[in-house]
């Protein structure tokens, strides 16, 4: 198998029922151009026995031999894939084998794409958008932290910009190393959004009876939880501020990711907290949270993003009050806009 165009890439830990249902599934696609890798993360559950009992020459099975963290999970297991394109997927969602070769006919047109993610229900006409490299691939793409299943990857980009080496840091990246990855990636080739459904995420009654095995919401380290909002709103400035883009293009990104953070620490927050089944799914009770602490973690957020940043302001591309007149003009519009689309 030297001539193999595209890998389904899928970390799992301890759901051997699912895993095996779904590379049985996307190998029910009989295309000898597409592989299955799967790294596995120590699971006790005979995930690696059910997986070996699976006699196709396309399916890879690896094993870190210990439970290594979901993040080396991740990274690695994107490491190990051979096709000209990658996708990623948890090993908990469902792919249409039916739709794969649409996919890779979409990538092959594109070869030139860096990469990019299949668009969960989208409600376009247009097969795809593509996005030219450099600021408005990275703006429409990158530092989105959304569910990962169906990100697309050009593998020779990704390898260049050494994923392993350089975005397995949990401090800096947390759970979305990939993000930056894009980022980097959209320097190099374009970005694009395809709206073919091709992958399902878990939801619903599924996601209560698979609970997280990455995720406890108990935590403040949560991916969801305002702390690491904060983190990644930080960390993604401190990234924008390393790109090769203009000191404009790196202002406008920088005022993206503080909005689109400050919106998942506080509004996004308060929303999986209400749903029972994602409470149930990582460990923990649902809870009201009223506006007046909303509005207290917003004012903390901005306050912590303020001093944690700091160092940034420095660069003479922005500075405080321009960062501040660009987030309220941002949040005016987006008020606005919101009012416009409810009459």
């Amino acid at each position: 198998m030297n001539n193999i165009e595209l890998s389904f890439c899928i970390p799992t830990y301890n759901r051997a029922e699912i895993v095996s249902r779904l590379v049985t599934n996307i190998l029910s696609c009989t295309d000898p151009t597409i592989e299955v890798v799967v790294l596995d993360n120590g699971s006790t559950d005979g995930t690696l026995d059910i997986l070996r009992t699976v006699k196709d020459e396309r399916l890879c099975v690896y094993s870190n031999g210990e439970n290594k963290g979901a993040l080396f999970n991740m990274v690695n297991v994107l490491n190990k894939g051979r096709g000209k394109f990658l996708v990623y997927s948890t090993d908990q969602d469902h792919v249409d084998s039916a739709k794969i070769s649409d996919l890779k006919s979409f990538l092959a047109q594109h070869p030139s794409l860096a990469g990019g993610y299949c668009a969960f229900d989208s409600i376009s006409e247009a097969e795809c958008e593509i996005f030219p490299r450099g600021y408005l691939a990275i703006r429409n793409i990158a530092y989105q932290g959304r569910h990962p299943t169906g990100y697309v990857f050009n593998n020779e980009m990704l390898k260049s910009i050494k994923l392993v080496e350089r975005f397995s840091d949990y401090a800096f990246v947390d759970l979305f190393p990939l993000e930056f990855a894009f980022a980097e990636l959209c320097l190099l080739g374009d970005g694009a959004i395809y709206h073919r459904p091709t992958f399902t995420p878990e939801t619903g009654t599924m996601v209560v009876k698979h609970k997280s095995s990455t995720t406890n919401g108990k935590l403040k380290n949560a991916f969801f939880s305002p702390e690491t909002r904060l983190k990644l709103a930080v960390n993604y400035s401190k990234h924008i501020n390393t790109l090769q883009l203009t000191p404009q293009d790196k202002h406008k990104l920088i005022i993206d990711t503080f909005i689109h953070e400050l919106a998942a620490a506080t509004k996004g927050y308060q929303s999986i907290l209400r749903n029972e089944n994602l409470c149930t799914h990582y460990y923990m009770e649902c809870k009201e949270i009223k506006n007046k602490e909303l509005l207290s973690i917003g004012l903390n957020f901005y306050r912590r993003y303020k001093s944690e940043t700091m160092a940034l302001w420095g660069g003479g591309f922005i500075t405080h009050l321009d960062f501040e007149r660009h987030v309220v003009m941002r949040l005016f519009s987006r008020v606005v806009r919101r009012s416009i689309k409810n009459r």
